[in-house]
Formats: structure tokens, C-alpha cells, sequence
């Protein structure tokens, strides 16, 4: 016997609301003289589409509902798990400004770790990112070896992380690097794992994005139980919000993606404006250098004026990035001291400046211009440093370029509702449809909500990725190391200043050789 109106589907029978019953029918009534004013003849017009076939088809049922949502909690749970392992294996930014001078003060002695010192992540972070500049001490004798100078007493070559990071830099797993001429088919694969890693946009939205997926699978079993369990009034209503809402959600994600497209757009814009700037100040220095070198005639006087200059220059490139790079903030005046790059009576100088060390560098460099160069050489010397000032000002006032706060804040918020409404949103589902909703499985609307939502949230943190350039703290991955076109530029410059007349060479050479005879 038929006890409940949705058990009628699949049968030739109708259902009687006010006799309780199933009873053999057509569309216009039952095939018995009786009268029902609420003939039921089609199972989507029941108004539950509930039908009871014992505890253990029920128990099914709600199975097959809630498997969905348990296994988003499962990869919810890892991802964040995961995630969480991660920050603890990386040193934080108030971790390292915690251990900023002593750290600075280790490394520019080149110490061993030291018990109860700071972790051994710091070390090891501080140490890559910072021995690639302190890890050889500049002495004017070194420097007067020139081009002679031993390898042991060279600068190191390279640096342990590019000036800009792409793919190929990176490993996939310890020792492995992306070939992007051999990866082939699994270039997807590689791809991925680099986009997953620690503090890049994508890997910091997985937590946000994969917790929105939860929700989204949570929502849509309260969708399919209703439409199962309430009356065909009360789900019409709450299908009525859900369409309303995913209503809301097509023109506000136009929007949104209208919106981040500008911006992102043109961020990346000022992200490589401030990439070739480095290059314009590296270029510069080389000016610099260059036109310098013609002084060093090979007295110990020229020497030493060299060695001046290449101090100068090369201090006045660290301190035009150290206000914003935090590995580079935490080395104050003593490391720079015991690196060789500064004199410790400079130091009294600096400390006195009004506006920053590196006005008082530029000044310095200006008169080293003035007191050893002359004529044309001063000229195009002057010329230089005119347009090395103007690429550090340039380079310092783009960093503090910001969009106007009430854009900025007006993009975000839009963002986080977007988001937000996305799980309560299913655009490709008809809601109206109760027979859809309760039998459908739903899986690719879930996993397509998280994945739009971790796009959208992946923007925004590429976003403040790209607020700071310089940011090796806070966004490793992303940011440009100016250290590296650093220890390029100060090598260059000691080709330029200490490599010697060919023909003083050939002479030398020449006058030994007759000697000998």
C-alpha cells in the first residue's frame, strides 16, 4: 500500500490527500466513484517528496546527502592543517624583527649558530638572504689586488635567490627544478606544486577558498533535505531566496571581475615599472664606475680614491632599498662596518643625516666627482649621478605609490561579498526544480564554487603581494631581491676601477722581459 504521495512515482497510481491513500487514477481523479478534492496524479506535485521505505533506505539517503559535506570537512581539515605546519616551518615578520640585530650582527661575523641564539630558521633564512651580500669582507687591500684578486677573496657570484622569481627558479621537491624545455605533459603538475607553496597567492587562499566549499556543500544538503522533508510552500520560499541571491551574485561578480581586472592589470604594470628601475639605477652605477676608473693610474693615492668611490656607489644602492625590504632593515650601521663598506667615522655622519644615509651617500659621491675628475669626464660624471638620484626617487616614490583609499577599500569589500554570497548562490542549479535539487548529486557546483572563490581570493592576495615589491618576509615568492643586482653591480664595479691600462700591461710585461735577458 501506498502510504505517503512521493512512493506514487513509478507507479500508475494518484494520491488522495484527504483519504491518505494511493489509489489507481488518471490526471482527473481517482478510478473509484469516490470524490478528493486534492488529487494528486503526478509525484512533483506532492507536497513533500518524502516516501519512507523502512529505516535502512532512509538511513541511505541521508548518506548519500552527507557524504558531500564530510568530505569537504576532510580536505577543509588538511588544507588547514597543512597550511598551518607551513607558517611554523617559516619565520614570521615579527619573528625576524624580534632577532633583528643580533641575527645582523652574527652574520656579518659569519658565526656558527650559537646556543639559546635565535632558531635555526632564522638563521638559515637570514644567513641565505644576507650572506649573499656580507659573506666576504671589503678591505682596501683586496680591492688593490684588482683584477689578481685570489678567489677565496673575490665577491660571491650570483645570489641565492634571483631578482625576480619565476617558475624555473623554483624547486618542485628538494634538489628538482622546473626545466620548462623537458617538463612536457607534466608541466600542469609542476606548476601546480610551485603555485601551492608557502606564502604564494594561490597556496595562501586554499584555507579561505576550500572552507567556502564546506559551506557551499553544507548549504546545498540543507537544500536537498528540505526539498525532501518541507512542504512545497515553505521550500518555495527558501528556493525563492537562493534564486534571489544567485540574482545578486551574477551582476555583483561582473562587477567585481571588472573592477579587479583595472587594478590588477595596472599593478602589474607598476610591478615591472619598479623591476626595470633597479636596472635603470644598476646601469647608472655602472656610468659611474666606468667614468671613475680613469683616474687609477696605479698609485696608491688613485687606489684609494677608487676604493672611495666604489664604497660610495655601492652603499648608495643598499640604502636606496633597505627602508623597504624587510631582510635588509634589520642590518644597521655595524654590520655595514665590519663588511668593509663603511668606515666606522662615516658612521658619525650618517647617523646626522635630516632625511636618510643615502642623501648624505649622494653628496659624498658628488664631491668625490668634483675633487678627482675633470673636463669631459666630469661632465658626463655629473650627468650620471643627475640621472642616478632621479631613478632612486623614482624607484623609492613608486613603492609608496597607493590607490586611493576609498578605491582600494570599496575593491575589497565588494570581494569578501562576492565571495561570501557565492556559497548560498548556485548559479547552475534550478531551485525551483524540487526533484533536481533533492536527487542531484551537486558535486562539480561545489568544487566550481571553490574554485571561483579561490581565484577571487588569490587576486586579493596577489594584490597586497604586489603592494610590497620588496616584501621577502611576506611574500617571498613574489618579491624582487635587490640584492642580487646589488652583488652584480658592486663586481662590475671593481672590473671598472681596478682593471689596468692593456698597454701599461704590455709595457710592464715588455721592460720584465728585458730584464731577464
Amino acid at each position: 500500500a501506498i502510504t505517503e504521495c512521493y512512493c506514487i512515482r513509478q507507479t500508475p497510481c494518484g494520491w488522495c490527500g484527504s483519504l491518505g491513500k494511493g489509489m489507481l487514477g488518471t490526471d482527473d481523479g481517482p478510478f473509484d466513484a469516490e470524490h478528493c478534492p486534492d488529487w494528486v496524479s503526478w509525484p512533483d506535485n506532492c507536497p513533500t517528496f518524502r516516501c519512507s521505505q523502512g529505516e535502512q533506505a532512509e538511513l541511505l539517503w541521508y548518506l548519500q546527502c552527507g557524504w558531500l559535506p564530510v568530505l569537504c570537512f576532510v580536505q577543509w581539515l588538511v588544507v588547514y592543517i597543512w597550511r598551518e605546519t607551513l607558517k611554523v616551518k617559516h619565520l614570521s615578520g615579527p619573528q625576524l624583527e624580534a632577532l633583528a640585530f643580533e641575527v645582523g650582527d652574527m652574520l656579518s661575523q659569519n658565526t656558527a649558530d650559537s646556543e639559546g641564539g635565535p632558531s635555526d630558521a632564522a638563521i638559515s633564512y637570514c644567513r641565505q638572504q644576507l650572506l649573499d651580500m656580507f659573506g666576504r669582507k671589503r678591505t682596501f687591500e683586496g680591492f688593490k689586488k684588482g683584477l689578481q684578486c685570489p678567489s677565496e677573496e673575490r665577491l660571491k657570484e650570483g645570489a641565492a635567490r634571483p631578482y625576480e622569481l619565476n617558475l624555473s627558479d623554483l624547486s618542485v621537491a628538494p634538489g628538482e627544478k622546473i626545466d620548462t624545455a623537458r617538463v612536457g605533459p607534466h608541466r600542469f603538475q609542476a606548476t601546480l606544486q610551485v603555485a601551492l607553496q608557502w606564502r604564494t597567492a594561490l597556496g595562501a587562499s586554499l584555507a579561505t577558498a576550500t572552507g567556502l566549499m564546506l559551506l557551499s556543500s553544507l548549504y546545498l544538503a540543507l537544500l536537498r533535505t528540505a526539498a525532501r522533508e518541507m512542504s512545497k510552500d515553505d521550500y518555495m520560499w527558501l528556493a525563492g531566496v537562493t534564486q534571489d541571491l544567485s540574482s545578486v551574485a551574477g551582476p555583483l561578480q561582473k562587477a567585481v571581475s571588472m573592477l579587479l581586472s583595472f587594478y590588477a592589470l595596472d599593478r602589474i604594470a607598476w610591478y615591472w615599472k619598479v623591476l626595470m628601475e633597479g636596472f635603470v639605477i644598476q646601469g647608472r652605477s655602472h656610468d659611474l664606475g666606468m667614468i671613475g676608473g680613469v683616474i687609477n693610474t696605479g698609485t696608491d693615492t688613485a687606489w684609494w680614491q677608487c676604493y672611495r668611490l666604489y664604497r660610495y656607489v655601492t652603499i648608495n644602492f643598499f640604502f636606496t632599498y633597505q627602508p623597504y625590504t624587510p631582510g635588509l632593515t634589520i642590518v644597521g650601521y655595524g654590520p655595514l662596518v665590519k663588511c668593509g663598506l663603511i668606515e666606522p667615522d662615516e658612521v658619525v655622519v650618517l647617523k646626522t643625516a635630516h632625511r636618510g644615509a643615502q642623501s648624505i651617500t649622494e653628496g659624498w659621491i658628488s664631491n668625490w666627482v668634483a675633487e678627482n675628475l675633470g673636463g669631459e669626464a666630469r661632465q658626463q660624471a655629473f650627468q650620471a649621478l643627475r640621472e642616478l638620484r632621479n631613478a632612486t626617487t623614482v624607484t623609492q616614490a613608486l613603492v609608496e605609490q597607493r590607490a586611493p583609499l576609498s578605491f582600494e577599500s570599496l575593491l575589497y569589500l565588494v570581494t569578501y561579498c562576492l565571495v561570501a554570497i557565492i556559497p548560498f548562490a548556485p548559479s547552475n542549479i534550478e531551485c525551483s526544480n524540487r526533484r533536481a535539487v533533492m536527487e542531484g548529486l551537486h558535486l562539480a557546483t561545489v568544487f566550481g564554487d571553490g574554485i571561483i572563490c579561490a581565484f577571487y581570493i588569490s587576486l586579493l592576495h596577489m594584490l597586497r603581494h604586489l603592494q610590497s615589491p620588496f616584501d621577502d618576509i611576506g611574500a617571498p615568492h613574489d618579491a624582487l631581491n635587490p640584492v642580487a643586482i646589488m652583488n652584480s653591480t658592486e663586481r662590475k664595479l671593481r672590473d671598472y676601477l681596478s682593471a689596468p691600462d692593456p698597454h701599461e700591461v704590455l709595457a710592464k710585461g715588455a721592460a720584465k722581459q728585458q730584464e731577464s735577458q
